[in-house]
């Protein structure tokens, strides 16, 4: 099981990566807007040396300014350059995102983002010579609010991508959503805080916890 956090925020980072459950962190520049952080080459190389720092395995940044190829891949090479065991360059599934592909470094992996029909998972499990891309992400929460069949084409994608490219689902609501796809195979995922934090808000567990807690003091101090 793969669980990366969306969020470009250390203070989501953390706690997740200290509990040793955080294989990495994903972002897109729309994070980044939302969350207030400035998307510039100094944020990126902080991020890059603070995911490290908290022994993440990797770190997803999205290659932007798709109007100059060229010059938006060779951006993100010195990025990868920092940290090339880390580091995955998420490049959306269109053909302006497509035409970046020539000019990233050869060993850069690559997510194909926001995709959103199994069509795109062919394209997906045949990069790089059918060696396949990195990763394919599914925006699942907005394939269902548009009201298309995502659990079909989440699972289609699966199936066409089985041995070449893993299948990120991102775009999660809830954590029941999580629990569903992994009954059902699905073992990469990024997740919100919120959805993260729902994984762990299960209150029986947190009442077995506290009587758990209660017999070890009574036991340890009977007066």
């Amino acid at each position: 099981m793969r669980l990366y956090i969306d969020s470009a925020l250390i203070t989501d980072w953390e706690p997740w990566a200290k509990r040793g459950l955080l294989f990495g962190a994903t972002t897109n520049p729309l994070i980044f807007e939302k969350q207030g952080v400035a998307l510039t080459a100094s944020t990126l190389d902080r991020l890059i040396d603070q995911a490290r720092d908290l022994a993440l395995r990797s770190l997803q940044f999205q290659v932007d300014g798709l109007q100059a190829p060229e010059q938006a891949a060779q951006a993100f090479n010195r990025h990868f350059d920092r940290w090339p065991e880390g580091l995955v360059a998420k490049v959306p599934l269109t053909a302006s995102g497509l035409a970046v592909l020539p000019h990233l470094a050869d060993d850069v992996p690559v997510t194909l983002t926001a995709a959103y029909d199994p069509r795109q998972a062919v394209l997906a499990a045949g990069l790089k010579g059918g060696a396949g891309a990195r990763y394919i992400a599914p925006y699942y929460g907005r394939l269902l609010e548009a009201g298309a069949e995502a659990d079909t084409i989440v699972d289609d994608m699966l199936r066409i991508c089985a041995g070449k490219t893993r299948v990120l689902v991102a775009s999660l609501r809830s954590a029941e959503q999580v629990a569903s796809l992994a009954a059902r195979g699905h073992d990469t995922f990024t997740l919100s805080p919120p959805v993260f934090d729902a994984l762990l808000d299960v209150p029986q567990s947190r009442a077995a916890t506290v009587d758990f807690e209660a017999a070890a003091k009574r036991l340890r101090d009977p007066s």
